[in-house]
C-alpha cells in the first residue's frame, strides 16, 4: 500500500517539476489533463446524505483555510467526497469522518509533505471524536474506491496553469498603461478565484468537465472587466474551448455570482498563485481564518453525531456499504 501511494506522490512531483521548469511541455500537459478528465467518476445525485453535502463542503474549505491548504487540495477533496457520498450509503455520524479523509488523502496527493496535516492534528479539530482506526479504515476504503487512481484534474488545476494568461495588455490598449494594466489583472485574478469558489457549491457542475469548468470561470471573469472582446482567439488557443461551448456556463456562472453578493457572502480573500505551479505574482499564500468561525461550521447540527467509538473495523466498513458494484 505504501509504496504504490509513494508512486502516485512521486508522479505528482514530476508533474509539478515540468509544470515549473519546462514550458515547452506545457501544451502537452494540459493535453494529458483533459484526457485525465475523461476518467472521473459520474455523479448521480443518488446519495441518501446530498442533503448535507453544503455543510460537508463548507466544512472541508474551513480546514483546507485553518491550515493553509491549496486551492488543488480543496477541489480534490471535495470531489473525492462527492463521488464517495454517491456511491455509498454513509450514516450520518460517520459524515465528518469522511470530509476529514478526504481532506487528509487530497492533502497527501497535492501537498508538500511537510504541510499534509497529521491524523491527529486533524482529529483535534473535531475534539477527537473519533478514534484513530476509523480514519486508517476509511482512507483503505476510499483507495480501494478510486482504484488508486488519485491523480484527477479538477476546475481548480487548469486555472491554475491558465491563471496568469487570462487577460493581455492587448485586451485592453490603447487606453491603459503598465500600472492600470497590472491593476486591471490582479482585478481578473480575484474575479476568476471567486467563480472557481462558485464551482464547489453548485452540485450539478460536478459532471461538467473541469477543462470547460475552468474556461467559463475565465469568460465570466473577463465578461466582467472591461476588456476589448471576451472571447478572442488568444482565449481559445488558450483553453481550447471555443466561446460557443461555454457560453452557457458562463451566464449560469456569473447568475450564481450575482446571488451570492445579494447575500453578501462573496468576501473572502484569495490567493492568486498556490499550487507552485508559477510564481510571477508576488502575493502571500496565507488565508487567516478565525478557528470560532471553523468551530461554528463543524458544530452544524445535521453533522454533530458523536461517534461511537466501540465500532469495530468491520462494524466501520459495514457503514459504507458500497450502493453498487464498481
Amino acid at each position: 500500500m505504501k509504496s504504490r501511494m509513494e508512486f502516485c506522490i512521486n508522479f505528482n512531483s514530476t508533474l509539478m517539476y515540468f509544470e515549473e521548469s519546462c514550458t515547452e511541455y506545457c501544451d502537452e500537459i494540459i493535453w494529458i489533463l483533459q484526457e485525465s478528465e475523461l476518467n472521473r467518476l459520474t455523479m448521480r445525485y443518488t446519495s441518501p446524505q446530498i442533503r448535507h453535502r453544503e455543510v460537508m463542503v463548507n466544512i472541508i474549505r474551513s480546514i483546507g483555510e485553518y491550515e493553509e491548504l491549496r486551492r488543488l487540495t480543496i477541489h480534490l477533496a471535495v470531489y473525492l467526497m462527492d463521488a464517495f457520498m454517491d456511491n455509498h450509503n454513509i450514516t450520518d455520524n460517520r459524515l465528518n469522518l469522511v470530509a476529514l479523509s478526504c481532506v487528509l488523502l487530497a492533502s497527501k496527493i497535492e501537498e508538500n509533505e511537510p504541510n499534509v496535516p497529521s491524523l491527529s492534528r486533524m482529529n483535534e479539530l473535531v475534539r477527537n471524536q473519533y478514534p484513530v482506526s476509523d480514519f486508517n479504515v476509511i482512507e483503505v476504503l476510499l483507495l480501494k474506491f478510486f482504484d488508486w487512481q488519485l491523480i484527477i484534474p479538477t476546475a481548480a488545476t487548469f486555472v491554475e496553469y491558465w491563471l496568469t494568461n487570462i487577460v493581455g495588455i492587448v485586451d485592453f490598449v490603447p487606453s491603459v498603461n503598465e500600472q492600470q494594466f497590472s491593476e486591471r489583472r490582479s482585478r481578473a485574478i480575484e474575479l476568476v478565484l471567486e467563480f472557481l469558489d462558485i464551482t464547489l457549491t453548485d452540485i450539478k457542475m460536478t459532471n461538467v468537465r473541469p477543462s470547460m469548468l475552468a474556461s467559463a470561470c475565465i469568460a465570466a471573469a473577463r465578461s466582467s472587466l472591461p476588456v476589448l472582446v471576451m472571447w478572442n482567439e488568444n482565449m481559445m488557443e488558450l483553453t481550447s474551448y471555443p466561446l460557443r461551448e461555454i457560453e452557457c456556463l458562463t451566464r449560469e456562472l456569473m447568475n450564481w455570482r450575482a446571488c451570492l453578493i445579494a447575500k453578501e457572502t462573496v468576501c473572502r480573500k484569495r490567493c492568486a498563485l498556490d499550487s507552485g505551479y508559477m510564481s510571477d505574482l508576488n502575493e502571500s499564500n496565507i488565508i487567516d481564518i478565525a478557528y470560532n468561525e471553523y468551530c461554528e461550521n463543524i458544530e452544524q447540527d445535521d453533522l454533530s453525531i458523536e461517534c461511537d467509538t466501540e465500532d469495530t473495523d468491520d462494524e466501520v466498513i459495514l457503514s459504507f456499504k458500497s450502493k453498487r458494484a464498481r
